[in-house]
């Protein structure tokens, strides 16, 4: 059984709305465990982060100018999915 956990750079206090926004909705979308974690999760998740950013974007929560890369990495642990603003790594989420 693998839940969703992450991990940030970021202070919680200190999140941008949209970051808070994404989160909530990975927490809904992720209650309960995944059974056994397959690549496929993880291009699933890529995607559902991708989606929920270009909604975030129409709702103005996000400046139009800002770059956004969602890539999969291999960690000692497994596979992360990270998020990049600006070339800064805000966020990265697990399936553990």
């Amino acid at each position: 059984m693998a839940e969703l956990t992450f991990n940030s750079p970021i202070r919680r206090d200190k999140w941008p709305r949209w970051m808070i926004k994404l989160h909530e909705y990975l927490k809904k979308i992720y209650e309960i465990p995944v059974e056994e974690v397959e690549p496929d999760d993880y291009d699933r998740l890529k995607r559902i982060i991708f989606e929920k950013l270009v909604a975030l974007r129409k709702d103005r929560l996000m400046m139009k100018d800002t770059n956004i890369f969602i890539y999969t990495v291999k960690g000692e642990n497994g596979f992360g999915v990270v998020v990049d603003r600006n070339s800064k790594k805000v966020i990265t989420y697990y399936l553990e």
